[in-house]
């Protein structure tokens, strides 16, 4: 059945790629534009990202369509439809309950990065509804830790449609086990090492801003 849904997995990509390139048409910038680290990924890594839409994931989705990347979602999407939680399934879709009792997610989210696979979270657990970014939950921040796997951060504006460009930047890798010892951090470490995150995520965020500036004042 793996095998299977691997298949449908690929066909999906390769017949989704022509759209995507229509409705997306997505620039890519780095943070190091020198070296561009992360272009691509080796390796397991958890990609962090803000959050306007589903349609955020299509941007990782086909930028590393070589891997697959799996993708934690809140169980609301699961809830939709049956073929829509098949769908999610097959792309690697992780399904996250509000219910703080269930977190086993963060085991599942573990155990794919052990494997060295690549795993992709929205850690404001909401779409944004005024375009900021909002602050992180810190389940991802011991996801990382107990993985023991380097945080890539990659930063959308949100800009899709036929006559729009989306744009994206994707940063340097964070390592939270050079900045905390411990698999098992005190709420303390669990508030600086996100802290350290979200900084980060902000700061992308603001290049990403004056990059398309600077895109559109080139036009004119």
């Amino acid at each position: 059945m793996s095998a299977i849904n691997e298949l449908l997995r690929y066909f999906a990509i390769i017949t989704g790629w022509p759209l995507y390139k229509l409705v997306f048409k997505t620039r890519i910038y780095y943070e190091d534009e020198i070296g561009k680290e992360n272009r691509k990924i080796r390796g397991a890594a958890l990609i962090v990202s803000n959050h306007f839409s589903g349609l955020d994931y299509m941007i990782t989705l086909f930028h590393y369509f070589g891997r697959k990347v799996y993708v934690i979602m809140l169980e609301e999407v699961f809830k939709k439809s049956a073929f829509l939680r098949w769908s999610i399934k097959i792309i690697g879709g992780i399904r996250a309950d509000r219910d703080i009792k269930r977190m086993r997610f963060m085991d599942e989210g573990v155990k794919v990065l052990r494997m060295g696979k690549l795993l992709q979270i929205y850690p404001e657990a909401h779409n944004t509804t005024d375009g900021l970014m909002h602050g992180f939950k810190p389940s991802y921040v011991l996801i990382a830790l107990r993985a023991d796997v380097p945080i890539v951060p990659l930063i959308v504006d949100g800009q899709y449609g036929i006559k729009k460009r989306a744009h994206a930047i994707i940063g340097k890798s964070i390592r939270l086990g050079d900045l905390c010892p411990t698999s098992d951090p005190t709420r303390e470490q669990i508030e600086y090492l996100n802290n350290v995150v979200h900084d980060k995520a902000m700061e992308l965020k603001a290049l990403l801003d004056k990059k398309i500036l600077e895109e559109k004042e080139a036009k004119r």
